[in-house]
């Protein structure tokens, strides 16, 4: 089976995404633990499975003809960010993704005063801004092309005031027609490597008294 990954879908979707790895079991697990099972999500009919696999996020496809029933196509492994503003009083990692054997880079820039974004460029001249929405108290994430307006992939992730939504339940992925199966499982590999470690906006942060 050959899938297209930068393709658009052709429809537009949502799911939630369960994250398998609770919050206790992330702190006590030990660097050594060669795997653990993060999410399984269905994308426009295609059915990807998400791992930790020595600490290296491994997003795989469905296919019946790839051994083991699944092809790998995305990897993502946090490094430390050098240099940029805040970097001597916050401290925060970059998660570059391989998408079947080419790199999609990223870097954190400031938008605004108070607030940041990760600048993304990806193969083919593609490029991103993955960035939270909302001025002080961000409940989504958004990756917007760079010739566009509007978001193609959105991450809802928990309410905010002003903005109300159920009280529990998992986050969810939601994706534009336009949006192509490697442009909804980057930010879905950032939302699962931060999901339990610094996910949060600077000022939202602050407000907690806590550091990105």
């Amino acid at each position: 089976m050959t899938v297209d990954v930068w393709a658009p879908l052709g429809v537009a979707g949502v799911v939630p995404v369960v994250d398998e790895l609770s919050i206790p079991d992330f702190h006590h697990m030990p660097k050594s633990v060669p795997f653990a099972a993060r999410t399984q999500v269905d994308v426009a009919g295609h059915r990807v499975t998400v791992v930790w696999r020595h600490r290296v996020l491994v997003a795989s496809l469905a296919d019946d003809a790839a051994p083991g029933g699944a092809r790998e196509i995305a990897s993502g492994f946090r490094q430390p960010a050098t240099g940029g503003p805040d970097s001597i009083l916050w401290n925060f990692v970059l998660m570059p993704v391989d998408v079947l054997g080419e790199t999609v880079a990223l870097d954190r820039e400031r938008s605004g005063r108070d607030r940041w974004q990760l600048r993304v460029s990806g193969p083919a001249g593609r490029s991103w801004q993955w960035r939270p929405a909302g001025r002080i108290f961000a409940d989504r994430m958004e990756l917007t092309r760079s010739d566009e307006s509007a978001p193609v992939v959105t991450h809802l992730l928990r309410p905010v005031p002003g903005r109300p939504g159920p009280a529990s339940g998992p986050p969810e992925v939601r994706w534009e027609a336009s949006a192509s199966l490697a442009e909804v499982l980057l930010p879905l590999l950032w939302v699962l490597d931060r999901a339990h470690t610094c996910l949060l906006p600077k000022t939202q942060r602050v407000l907690r008294g806590e550091f990105l």
